[in-house]
């Protein structure tokens, strides 16, 4: 499974657009710059990973504002399903 979204955020952002890439296991999180569309920021975890929805979750709080930031999760969790730290799904 492969899903990918831009999200052009604008000054609410680090650079202004916040790429999501979610491939197979892995998810992958990248700051863009709005001009020059170069990578400032990027980050990745696994799904797989006990506290992946936290990683991912305090990344985009640190790329944006915190109601960027869930908008962003909820997307992600349209897409793959996370699991906590106990290792259940949800």
């Amino acid at each position: 499974m492969k899903a990918t979204k831009t999200f052009k955020i604008g000054e609410c952002a680090i650079g202004g657009k916040i790429k999501v890439v979610i491939t197979g296991k892995v998810i992958q999180i990248n700051a863009i710059d709005w001009y020059s569309n170069e990578i400032i920021m990027s980050g990745s975890t696994l799904i797989t990973e006990n506290n992946a929805r936290k990683l991912v979750k305090d990344y985009l709080n640190e790329l944006t504002s915190f109601y960027y930031a869930n908008n962003i999760l909820k997307w992600i969790e349209t897409k793959i399903t996370f699991k906590n730290e106990l290792g259940l799904t949800y």
